[in-house]
């Protein structure tokens, strides 16, 4: 077992409230991945979906915009938006990369240090990033167990060296995407015989590729195969539609890290550029760097 697969398997007589922001495929991976896990260890659960209960009542997600507002112009007014269940004995937070700088996790961690105050917190494994918040600040110091799993070195490195106080603990665990298996996926792809390589290159926040590399890429991809895919499959909204594209495509190259982690549980091959930040990188180096199908490139090796 991982650290984390102990860590389920030590508090799986407690009654976990799972809290899953939402997100887009790669994040439903996560997702899959995390309950499967919970599963194996015949954990009691509740989980809410964030994105979804937003959607569902629309007063919850202007609470959720007016929190936002309030952590970004530093106020300390915001609104409850979870209710958390009687005899809740864990709240874990879903794995991924959005308690940093980047999003807005912050908020919804902000929440539950504040209005559950002795409940034991969990984050599953992720990836940690602050170019301006103090965490240990924000952290605090206080009694309740707080567990913070790592996907990578850099994060787990960045924690370690912060001297968090001692009711925080530090851990390493692989992205709970890798807990699936093709045979986890397989019900969700449509294969078809012709096949195409495929470039995936995100366009938001994350993206650190200039416009100009971006073509490059694409111009070098399209000469080793007429049949290319050039798309930011992360942001359909069909599972099936972006697991299939995966499957369907001979070689991969992409900035989308969920992109490549579906690649390497379908043994596709692979390159795997770099993001804003460490992420891509220590995932890589830590859970995908042994498949021999599998490269990381910066963008510079472009120029």
């Amino acid at each position: 077992m991982d650290e984390f697969e102990s860590f389920l398997a030590e508090n799986r007589d407690k009654k976990f409230y799972v809290i899953s922001p939402g997100g887009n495929c790669g994040d439903t991976l996560i997702h899959m991945g995390l309950i499967k896990k919970l599963k194996d260890f015949e954990v009691d659960y509740t989980c809410i979906n964030l994105e979804k209960a937003c959607k569902q009542r629309i007063s919850l997600g202007v609470k959720y915009l007016l929190n936002i507002a309030s952590f970004k112009t530093g106020l300390s007014r915001y609104f409850k938006l979870f209710e958390i269940p009687k005899g809740t004995g864990l709240i874990l937070f879903e794995g991924g990369g959005y308690i940093n700088d980047l999003y807005y996790g912050l908020v919804l961690l902000r929440e539950i240090l504040n209005y559950s105050r002795k409940i034991p917190v969990a984050v599953a494994p992720h990836s940690f990033w602050f170019d301006k918040t103090d965490f240990k600040a924000f952290l605090g110091h206080g009694e309740r167990p707080i567990t913070l799993f790592c996907r990578e070195n850099y994060s787990f490195d960045l924690l370690s060296e912060m001297g968090l106080p001692g009711n925080v603990e530090v851990h390493f665990s692989k992205d709970t995407s890798l807990y699936l298996k093709q045979e986890d996926l397989d019900g969700f792809i449509h294969t078809k015989a012709e096949k195409n390589n495929l470039v995936c290159l995100r366009i938001d926040r994350e993206s650190i590729i200039p416009r100009k590399i971006k073509q490059r890429i694409i111009e070098k991809a399209k000469s080793f195969s007429r049949n290319l895919l050039v798309a930011d499959i992360s942001k359909w909204g069909s599972l099936s539609s972006y697991l299939s594209a995966v499957a369907n495509s001979s070689k991969i190259v992409t900035d989308r890290l969920h992109v490549a982690i579906v690649a390497h549980i379908l043994g596709k091959e692979f390159t795997l550029l770099g993001n804003c930040y460490h992420k891509n990188r220590g995932v890589y180096e830590y859970s995908l760097r042994s498949n021999p199908k599998a490269k990381f490139k910066d963008f510079q090796d472009f120029c």
